[in-house]
């Protein structure tokens, strides 16, 4: 990962990673906040902002940033997550110098106009209702708030229609002004450039924002740990295969090792059709449409799951195969074998997503907003260290069979009537 790394005197971090055979660059700005950051009865706002970003600045109007990217054929896209919100461009190298002031001056001076901001109000409400109905959102968000209770975690970082009524163009724009600091960014530039030309043109269009700290974040509980099985339900009218989820709180990004080895163990579980969980219960006993497994790694804290897709009627026995399962892994282990197979799907994975200048970008920018860029290489180091011993104990440590969060999301039932109504159309 050849990455140049730089400093400018009024904090902003600056990632330059040139690929002398690519023909565009993307510019990525990272941003230090995101929904974790926000207070309760500002719900959505990282995300509404990110919306409002281009809506322009006093000196451009709304869509500008638009038409000056794609109409010379480049894209523009943004996402908010709950410990970052990011905008990026990506153009063909030779347009970098004219299309980079217009990313800076919305993401650096953002207008937030009182009239596009209650048209995009809008706009979100309907991501909002569009989320609601999307079963697969809606499982997501029944773990979350069962696993994080009032952890930051456990709230949708779209928001709500109650909070997202309230919020104002006064309280986004001195959201803005406070988080939207040299010291809380970081710009990522790949592709085909020249790192100098490079960190010359960020200088250029972001050296001259003010510095100052950013504001201190508001008071996080702590992590909730489940005592016991802690399980719900719901149904979605749209849904036509139950979502069963398991999990258990794990660790942040400081504790990178275990948050590596835990990677590692998901992958183990449910990652291809030979890994332990999709083999059983897809491939041999055909219990589950699929399954899967993944560590999420967040600042304040992660969450070990466990997902598939089923028929209702299958979701006890799924969820008690899978824990038994998990016994099996914790009392015999794994061979050298299967580890190896598991350190060559994660390497590959992970250089199969940086392969375009679009990816790098995005992983420097997560990993450096997060922990540091420096947890790239640790994590490709650690990933062949790992012993079969170490995962075994992670599973032990972590995967109590005894203590975890189970979320069931099944199809609405029809009352009787309905159903009859539903047979004699069907003839």
């Amino acid at each position: 990962m050849p990455a140049y790394t730089h400093r400018l005197s009024n904090g902003l971090g600056v990632i330059v990673h040139p690929i002398p055979i690519a023909d565009s660059v993307t510019v990525d700005v990272w941003v230090r906040t995101g929904g974790r950051h926000e207070p309760p009865e500002w719900l959505g706002l990282s995300h509404f902002l990110e919306h409002m970003v281009f809506k322009g600045s006093e000196r451009l109007a709304p869509g500008e940033l638009d038409w000056a990217v794609e109409g010379r054929g480049g894209v523009t896209n943004a996402a908010t997550g709950q410990d970052y919100t990011h905008y990026y461009i990506t153009v063909a190298a030779a347009d970098l110098a004219d299309t980079l002031p217009y990313l800076a001056e919305v993401v650096l001076r953002a207008g937030i106009p009182d009239l596009e901001f209650e048209r995009e109000r809008q706009v979100v409400l309907e991501e909002i209702r569009r989320a609601a109905d999307n079963p697969d959102y809606t499982a997501y968000q029944l773990l979350m708030e069962t696993a994080y209770g009032e952890h930051p975690y456990g709230r949708p970082v779209l928001g709500t229609p109650e909070s997202l009524m309230q919020l104002t163009p006064e309280v986004m724009r001195a959201y803005h002004r406070a988080w939207y600091r040299p010291e809380s960014m970081t710009v990522v530039v790949t592709g085909g450039i020249d790192p100098e030309r490079a960190l010359a043109l960020v200088e250029e269009q972001f050296g001259s924002s003010a510095a100052g700290p950013a504001p201190a974040s508001p008071p996080i509980p702590p992590q909730p740990r489940p005592q016991g099985i802690l399980r719900r339900e719901s149904d979605h009218a749209r849904l036509e295969q139950a979502r069963l989820k398991l999990a258990w709180p794990t660790v942040g990004i400081d504790d990178w090792q275990q948050a590596c080895g835990l990677e590692m163990l998901a992958s183990l579980l449910g990652d291809g059709r030979t890994s332990r969980l999709v083999h059983l219960l897809r491939e041999q006993r055909g219990w589950v449409r699929a399954i899967g497994c993944s560590s999420l790694v967040l600042k304040e804290g992660g969450l070990f799951c466990i997902g598939a897709q089923l028929e209702p009627e299958d979701v006890a026995r799924v969820e008690a195969t899978i824990l038994h399962e998990i016994e099996k892994l914790q009392q015999d282990g794994i061979g050298q074998a299967e580890l190896d197979r598991t350190r060559r799907m994660l390497t590959h994975e992970f250089l199969f997503s940086a392969e375009s200048p679009s990816q790098l970008a995005g992983i420097y920018g997560y990993y450096e907003t997060l922990g540091g860029v420096q947890r790239i290489q640790e994590y490709l180091e650690l990933v062949q260290s790992f012993t079969p011993a170490q995962i075994r104990e992670l599973a032990q440590q972590y995967l109590s069979p005894e203590a975890y969060v189970v979320t069931v999301l099944k199809p609405t039932a029809l009352d009787p009537a309905m159903a009859s109504e539903l047979q004699l159309a069907c003839r």
